[in-house]
């Protein structure tokens, strides 16, 4: 049996929840000045798997709905549900960009370039400037690498209905297959019905010959 829209949600609810205790560490490190470059690429796509599979909740809920699989009371329920998770994606987000604003506000700026070599002599400004250019290339590439992981998801997902739609054609198959094997068996029945029949006849032409050829034979030994 495959994974329900309910489990999908609260896995999805999982993924949001230890995505807001990430950015909670992540911004501790920032205050404190150390190097949260690591953190910050893991909760960077850690978010873009949250909108992925958030959007993705939401397009099967009105793939299901449609189809009328679910309750007009259930679909509300899961409506909410939906409305929850979006609340928390806005919480997550406001949380992250909170915690950048903040390292740079009173001239924070992460250790690991102030005791780089090539950083020094650097004004507290320009050490700010390359923070951010260092941020803006790890968002690049952490863009290209969650577009990598969309159409990986996307494809898995088609495959997912691709197979889904063999089964349903299997099934379809196989119930044809059965209608098929009854009609043979009740048509078999039916010749067998025929072939007694005719053996019965066949028996009774004989009996009818030999009384005959019988009798044929008493008036011949009479006449004699």
């Amino acid at each position: 049996m495959g994974v329900t829209w309910v489990e999908e949600y609260q896995a999805v609810e999982r993924t949001g929840d230890n995505i807001m205790e990430r950015i909670t560490e992540r911004n501790r490190i920032l205050s404190a000045g150390g190097d949260a470059l690591k953190i910050t690429a893991e909760i960077r796509v850690s978010q873009n798997n949250f909108n992925f599979d958030l959007n993705a909740l939401q397009r099967e809920l009105k793939k299901d709905k449609d189809a009328k699989n679910i309750s007009p009371k259930e679909y509300e329920r899961r409506t909410n549900m939906l409305n929850e998770a979006k609340i928390r994606k806005e919480q997550i987000t406001k949380a992250f960009e909170e915690g950048t604003k903040s390292s740079f506000r009173g001239g924070v700026v992460n250790r690991a370039y102030e005791e780089n070599e090539r950083t020094q002599g650097y004004s507290n400004s320009e050490l700010m400037q390359q923070h951010r250019s260092a941020i803006e290339e790890q968002d690049q590439g952490l863009s290209r690498i969650s577009e990598i992981v969309k159409r990986q998801k996307q494809i898995g997902l088609a495959m997912g209905d691709e197979i889904d739609g063999q089964n349903e054609l299997l099934d379809e198959i196989q119930e044809k297959t059965d209608a098929t094997n009854a009609r043979i068996t009740r048509q078999n029945r039916a010749i067998g019905h025929v072939s007694s029949r005719e053996g019965s006849l066949c028996g009774y032409w004989i009996t009818i010959l030999i009384l005959f050829v019988a009798i044929v034979a008493v008036i011949m030994w009479k006449i004699a």
